[in-house]
């Protein structure tokens, strides 16, 4: 299990979860949030699927990670 999976469960969120743990896709109020583990263990980058919020976000912790994209999602 990877660090993003148990972020996840530790949240008590679901999301669509990739078969190597390595990004999730999590509904939030208002649309999807994606969140994916950098390479190497780097870190983990956030973004939503709405038009007006297409920046990427980079995070450090992954629970961090998602919190940050649904707060912008909701």
């Amino acid at each position: 299990m990877t660090r993003l999976t148990e972020a996840l469960q530790t949240l008590g969120l679901k999301g669509e979860i990739n078969l190597s743990g390595r990004w999730v896709r999590i509904q939030g109020g208002r649309f999807s949030v994606y969140v994916a583990e950098a390479d190497w263990n780097a870190g983990y980058y956030t973004w939503c699927d709405d038009r007006e919020e297409r920046a990427v976000e980079f995070y450090l912790d992954p629970t961090e990670a998602i919190r940050a994209g649904l707060q912008r999602a909701a």
